[in-house]
């Protein structure tokens, strides 16, 4: 079912293998799970699994096309995590909080007012402002505006976590630094790969690249008009080539991370995309991705090597 781009040079040969449907929705958030697989949540309220398959290298297949429902929360599902050891966290609309231990089961708190939009390895950042402890809810920081996204940098040579807000701006819980990164919201925050730097990208549709300090705010040194729309996700991918980010604009990139040049954009009608916005992003190796979208599907494409 895959359509491969072909142009020399830095461009990446991309194919759609696989276009996995379930959601009765839109997908809002994807991560991977302990034993590989796949997890997707969204705006119906259900948690599916989707089983990796092992299959012959000529087969595109991923993923088994039949997912399996791990809970239904009875609400939109924003934000979605797999932490080594504590589970999967699950965040909502109303801000509760869903947790399935290791043991298989169910507990949920209520965490956050206006809803919980991000769950990272250590805590939880809502529309309340406030980022709590992943595990005991109590308060680490609170931020003015809704937390967006979250950086925690402990492979950083910078030891920060840094919160990114609906302001716009960009949060140092450690040492106390804000600085305005976007026009719109802070979506996304990552370590660039191989440099001691950051990234951010929101909602302006840019990218831009922050040169960290020893002593006080970072320096922005490269700024890229990305996307068309809001940037909602931005990774890097496993081998520190590419980083893909995802938009509003229904296309998906990916961006040389030694040159920040755009790859190849993988949208309609030239790519077999998504056909409505792109929220969700997560690479499952060094040469698979999925993204998933309001248009309820979830794409796994592969990246083949040079």
């Amino acid at each position: 079912m895959g359509q491969l781009t072909t142009d020399s040079g830095s461009t990446p040969v991309v194919e759609l293998c696989q276009s996995l449907e379930g959601h009765h929705g839109a997908v809002y958030d994807l991560c991977l799970g302990e034993d590989g697989g796949l997890i997707s949540a969204g705006g119906d309220g259900l948690v599916v699994a989707w089983s990796k398959v092992e299959s012959p290298k000529e087969s595109p297949q991923a993923f088994d096309g039949r997912g399996r429902a791990l809970a239904q929360c009875g609400e939109p599902i924003f934000s979605l995590a797999s932490v080594d050891r504590s589970g999967l966290f699950v965040g909502t609309e109303s801000g509760a909080v869903f947790t399935l231990d290791p043991k298989g089961e169910w507990r949920q708190e209520h965490r956050h007012d206006g809803g919980t939009y991000v769950i990272a390895r250590n805590g939880t950042g809502g529309a309340d402002g406030r980022w709590l402890d992943l595990v005991s809810g109590s308060e680490l920081t609170k931020v003015e505006g809704r937390i967006r996204s979250v950086l925690e940098t402990e492979n950083s040579a910078l030891k920060e976590t840094l919160i990114g807000t609906s302001e716009g701006r960009i949060h140092s819980m450690t040492s106390s630094w804000v600085v305005d990164a976007h026009k719109g919201a802070v979506r996304a925050l990552m370590h660039w790969p191989g440099k001691t730097a950051f990234a951010s990208a929101g909602g302006d549709g840019r990218i831009v690249v922050w040169r960290e300090r020893p002593e006080g705010p970072p320096e922005p040194v490269v700024s890229v008009d990305a996307h068309k729309g809001v940037v909602y996700r931005m990774q890097p991918g496993p081998g520190g080539q590419w980083v893909a980010t995802v938009s509003r604009d229904r296309s998906v990139a990916l961006w040389d991370a030694k040159s920040l040049e755009l790859g190849v954009r993988l949208s309609r009608p030239t790519h077999p995309g998504h056909m409505r916005s792109v929220n969700a992003l997560c690479w499952v190796d060094g040469h698979t991705m999925a993204t998933a979208g309001d248009d309820g599907r979830i794409l796994i494409w592969r990246i083949h090597p040079d």
